[in-house]
């Protein structure tokens, strides 16, 4: 895999607009540049960060040049994508995975941007950082979740351990050891990708997923997806991340989400740890995406073992 640089103090974001729009530039832009300040980095934004065409931060042309843009910019040395939402799946035929291969630079982002991780792994073969992004506040975020996030962008060593917050302890659903790769992220966009160019090669690694307000009717469907594509067979351990506020529709018929996950997950027979604090939960672990890692479901561990960047 191609390794980004860290970033450091004084280094520059650009800042791209590739899914949800923002709508309420005035205020929010204001609380997004004043974060990236107060974390010590210079901001270069993208014009699509303004623009909003219905729910979307402008039209598809225009989020994939901004991106593009990004990291073809010599000035630039990450790229932290502003929200999430929906709409990155729409403009992937216009990335050009070439500049983005010729010019490796971090590339931060959850939930809808799952899609560029995932796409960016098949096509271009770099890291990328799943985490959380500016317009949720980033100097709002508390001590743990913050400390996550500049370790993750700034460290060349490997990041170890990956403790879940006090209190929050993760639980085995199948036990057993792998190693390998971790990938994926958000459910829906993992799910809504099988049969496309950027379908996640799930072989040998170590399948992350993660959801928010789904009912789980809708969970039971993505993954019996994932199951029917072989991503379940192919890959060597599942970590399921938070799935918050996913509920039953109908409570008098209702399956719950331990249900779905021991009919769908568990007869593949690879060990499987449930309730990391990854993805859409109030306290966030940020993870590299596409380096290697060891899980120990019985343990309730998993330890990133190879280094995300290099100077």
């Amino acid at each position: 895999m191609i390794k980004p640089k860290p970033l450091r103090r004084g280094d520059t974001i650009g800042l791209v607009g590739i899914s949800g729009a923002m709508h309420e530039p005035e205020t929010q832009f204001d609380k997004m540049l004043e974060a990236i300040d107060a974390m010590g980095y210079k901001v270069i934004i993208a014009d699509s960060c303004r623009e909003e065409y219905g729910y979307l931060s402008g039209r598809d042309a225009s989020r994939a040049k901004g991106l593009n843009q990004m990291f073809r910019d010599d000035r630039v040395d990450a790229v932290v994508c502003m929200r999430g939402g929906y709409g990155v799946a729409r403009m992937l035929d216009l990335v050009d995975f070439d500049v983005i291969r010729a010019n490796p630079k971090i590339m931060l982002g959850y939930s809808d941007i799952t899609a560029l991780h995932t796409a960016i792994h098949e096509k271009v073969g770099m890291v990328t950082i799943h985490g959380p992004m500016p317009s949720s506040g980033w100097m709002e975020f508390d001590d743990f979740t913050r400390e996550s996030l500049v370790r993750a962008l700034t460290s060349t060593e490997p990041l170890g351990l990956l403790s879940n917050p006090p209190g929050m302890a993760p639980v085995c659903v199948v036990p057993g050891t792998c190693e390998g790769q971790l990938v994926g992220g958000n459910l829906t966009l993992i799910a809504s990708a099988c049969g496309t160019p950027y379908a996640l090669n799930a072989k040998g690694k170590v399948l992350l997923l993660e959801d928010i307000n789904e009912y789980i009717y809708r969970l039971d469907s993505m993954m019996t997806q994932l199951r029917h594509a072989g991503l379940f067979d192919q890959c060597v351990g599942v970590v399921l991340g938070g799935f918050t506020n996913c509920k039953e529709e109908y409570e008098r018929y209702a399956l719950h989400l331990d249900d779905i996950i021991r009919d769908i997950i568990v007869p593949a027979g690879k060990p499987v740890l449930m309730n990391m604090s990854i993805g859409h939960t109030p306290i966030k672990i940020t993870v590299p995406l596409g380096v290697r890692c060891r899980m120990d479901a019985e343990a309730g561990t998993l330890e990133m073992t190879e280094a995300a960047l290099m100077e």
